[in-house]
């Protein structure tokens, strides 16, 4: 089979195909200013960055995996949680030869994904009449994508997606046009172990009707269409990518069902935008500690922090996966916060130390992706239970010193008082924790003034 594969390669390769448009590299644009280019440099910094292992390859299709009240919501729930973490290299009006440059020039160097998808051609047949690109040439360039993503990366699995149906019903002729680039591409991947997939059947009625309910123009799909493209992907993707099973403290939690907990999510986010402390400078987040800030701590914070805006992100009682329910759905982007201090740990004494470093780990990754340009500041788990030899004890320091490893000392810092907090013999008395859980004003003044060496 693979030498099947390089065969059709070598001869889509040959002379012959000298001057077929579709097959010719070409980039939408060469001005440096405009949106294709930006999106180009962005989407191979993206693709370095991120080693994703799911790309999304074509025109308007794949780029509106992107676009709220189009595939946003579908993309997000399926396409971007672990293990799949998929990128959208989809571009508007992107015909064959543009995928083909931004593949050789960029976007595969130094990247190798586990798979890739691809849907493009609708714009060539859209933009040209079939006497300047027949069927069967639209199909060489789609091939030719598929060739070059071999060549540059032979290990990455390839599933190709026909050219979704032109125009509301079966008559319109730019739907037999796509029909026949479908077939043709059906062909050249005969033999080959690059899958072919069809939805289109999924998205018309039983008169063949690409209509309303899929698609908002009878050419690109709307969100109920994402939806079910997005349960095909899920179908083929499953064997690259099995499920993993996470445990619950990695699964994001609410408390919805309490009153007063969804007042205090509604407060913290009138004063982000508009109450008593404006923009904020200084965020604290995580549940009581946290909360304390603006009373044990509120002196403390006054003191060393002076006229800095500051918010109190904290909510008693919040766990671990509450915390990451909120890091990925509150303001948290929207905070422009200089700095983020995340003082949590109170309420998951139960859990595993393994699976409270790796929670927490998802909760100060969801912080650090949503702070462009602000610094985050983790606090350590302060001392549980009053003397040096409480079981609790070894807990914490071993947590800690996992946390310590996931700050760079540039853009994230890893604070740690607790010697700080613990008397000549390792006791942690009432000047500090009256009931060795929670902390008093004491406590606070040394985390302000630690946090205060950082920031200053």
């Amino acid at each position: 089979m693979k030498k099947l594969f390089l065969l059709i390669s070598f001869l889509l390769s040959m002379n012959a195909l000298a001057g077929v448009k579709a097959v010719t590299p070409e980039p939408q644009s060469t001005d440096p200013e405009s949106w294709w280019c930006k999106r180009f440099q962005t989407k191979c910094e993206q693709l370095k960055e991120t080693g994703a292992p799911l790309i999304l390859v074509g025109d308007e299709n794949m780029q509106m995996w992107e676009e709220s009240g189009r595939g946003l919501i579908p993309f997000r729930k399926y396409l971007q949680k672990a293990p799949v973490s998929a990128v959208s290299l989809g571009y508007s009006g992107d015909t064959t030869e543009n995928v083909l440059w931004r593949l050789q020039n960029g976007e595969l160097e130094g990247y190798t994904p586990e798979m890739a998808l691809v849907m493009v051609g609708n714009n060539n047949t859209m933009l040209r009449s079939e006497e300047e690109e027949p069927p069967s040439d639209t199909a060489l360039g789609i091939r030719a994508i598929v060739d070059t993503i071999k060549e540059r990366s032979p290990e990455t699995k390839i599933c190709v997606f026909a050219i979704l149906p032109c125009g509301r019903d079966s008559n319109d002729p730019r739907r037999t046009r796509n029909a026949a680039v479908n077939d043709a591409v059906r062909v050249l991947l005969a033999g080959t172990d690059v899958a072919f997939y069809e939805i289109n059947n999924q998205v018309m009625d039983v008169d063949l009707v690409f209509g309303e309910d899929y698609s908002y123009d009878g050419i690109h799909l709307n969100a109920t269409g994402y939806n079910v493209w997005v349960k095909n992907i899920n179908n083929l993707i499953a064997p690259v990518f099995p499920t993993e099973v996470k445990p619950a403290s990695q699964i994001p939690a609410t408390r919805f069902g309490e009153l007063w907990w969804k007042d205090r999510i509604y407060e913290i986010r009138c004063n982000t935008f508009e109450g008593k402390t404006g923009r904020p400078n200084l965020v604290f987040f995580g549940d009581d500690l946290a909360k304390g800030w603006e009373d044990q701590g509120a002196e403390a914070a006054k003191e060393a922090f002076g006229t800095r805006r500051r918010l109190v992100a904290g909510i008693d009682g919040d766990s671990l996966p509450i915390l990451l329910w909120r890091a990925k759905n509150s303001s948290l982007s929207s905070y422009r916060a200089g700095y983020i201090v995340i003082h949590a740990g109170v309420v998951d004494s139960e859990l595993p130390e393994d699976e409270f470093v790796d929670a927490f780990k998802l909760i100060f990754t969801e912080a650090k992706g949503k702070q462009s340009g602000g610094k985050i500041i983790v606090l350590a788990i302060p001392p549980r239970g009053a003397e040096p030899d409480d079981p609790m004890r070894a807990r914490v320091a071993n947590i800690n010193k996992e946390l310590a490893k996931i700050v760079d000392n540039n853009k994230s810092f890893f604070v740690n008082c607790n010697d700080e907090l613990l008397d000549e013999n390792g006791r942690l008395t009432e000047e500090m924790s009256p009931d060795a859980i929670h902390f008093t004003s004491k406590a606070y003044e040394i985390w302000a003034q630690a946090i205060a060496k950082i920031m200053n």
